[in-house]
């Protein structure tokens, strides 16, 4: 467990170097379990069902964030802001919106159910109450239970895109966009008010901890915060994110506040320009994949991000190309999000930090 002074010092260095984007001594940088990303392996037991039900998630089910990780982490000395979240294992938009959510040994994944574009208009979207009815129980009991350094993060919330892959498979939904982009447009509105509707439930249980919220991917901030992502158009063109769904993010924008920020992949990140034009978008973040291009030719693009807004950098590759890269960036606004396996102790994290940022 993180002690009091640890926690308002990296608070003070979230709420000036990023989100105030002043000139510091140095930007906040946390460490990070890699476990964390699968979070199927936070299972009590085996499950013996092929699909889950929202009766199923508990916490005799399924432990939380902060005790699979966070309460005996190696490194307590970065800026990783603890957390725990209903189960991330759960795909909670795609189920509200009907579909299964499939199980089996290693991993879950919603299902798709809606046949034809046609059938896609008259879906209800949600489906019923009962999964989010089950995030609010799961958000309620979490947020009763917090250890004193952890916060409460909704839980993974993909985009309109990502629902609406889910319900149509993805093959139908990247032919959709070809065949009849209206629909596609007017079921991804009625997706989004869903979406809205599950940052509300959220937001309407958790309170300011420490004058702020804290999120799932490790930072803090002053005001309520979410990170919209539509992976789905990572294979798509920029125009389609631009004509399509652009709008309905900016709606999230407008409902939550300046604390919005958006998640993509190096994999699949070339509407980024579009992503930084919605109006009070806090910044973005990128995840760093193998099969994406190099951390060494991305500086360009991140130099040119971080000069017009904020940047998270996860570093899941490309960790020994990082000290050259962050010569070449600005400190403002940035948040850099390193494995512990690259950094796995304090004295490394120490290291780390002395030798990247000294003046």
């Amino acid at each position: 467990m993180k002690s009091l002074a640890q926690i308002i010092e990296s608070i003070q260095r979230f709420q000036d170097s990023f989100w105030d984007r002043k000139t510091t001594g140095r930007p906040p940088v946390g460490i990070y379990d890699e476990g964390l990303y699968l979070p199927i392996n936070f299972l009590r037991r085996q499950f013996r069902r092929s699909t889950v039900c929202p009766e199923d998630v508990g916490g005799e089910f399924v432990a939380t964030e902060y005790e699979y990780s966070f309460s005996h982490r190696a490194v307590t000395c970065d800026d990783y802001m603890a957390f725990s979240a209903p189960w991330r294992g759960i795909p909670w938009l795609e189920a509200a919106c009907g579909c299964p959510v499939r199980y089996s040994e290693g991993s879950l994944a919603p299902g798709h159910f809606v046949e034809t574009l046609d059938a896609l208009a008259h879906v209800p979207i949600p489906a019923s109450d009962a999964w989010f009815d089950c995030m609010r129980r799961e958000t309620e009991r979490l947020q009763s239970s917090a250890a004193p350094d952890c916060w409460i993060s909704p839980s993974i919330l993909r985009g309109p895109s990502d629902a609406l892959a889910a319900m149509r498979g993805m093959t139908d939904f990247f032919l959709d966009l070809q065949d009849d982009r209206r629909a596609v447009e007017n079921a991804a509105r009625r997706v989004n008010q869903a979406l809205m509707s599950a940052i509300d439930i959220h937001y309407s249980v958790v309170r300011p901890k420490l004058g702020g919220y804290g999120h799932i991917f490790g930072y803090w901030a002053p005001e309520k915060t979410i990170m919209l992502q539509e992976d789905a158009l990572g294979m798509c063109s920029p125009s389609i994110y631009r004509e399509i769904f652009m709008q309905f993010n900016a709606e999230i924008v407008r409902h939550l506040g300046a604390h919005v920020l958006f998640h993509l992949h190096s994999s699949g990140y070339k509407h980024y320009p579009d992503v930084v034009n919605i109006p009070g978008i806090a910044g973005l973040e990128l995840t760093l994949e193998t099969i994406g291009p190099i951390l060494r030719d991305l500086v360009p693009v991140l130099r040119e991000i971080l000069e017009k807004t904020r940047l998270i950098l996860q570093v899941s590759t490309g960790f020994e190309y990082l000290p050259e890269a962050l010569r070449q960036l600005p400190r403002e606004g940035l948040f850099v999000v390193i494995p512990s396996k690259f950094i796995p102790t304090d004295d490394a994290y120490r290291d780390f930090v002395g030798r990247t940022f000294r003046h």
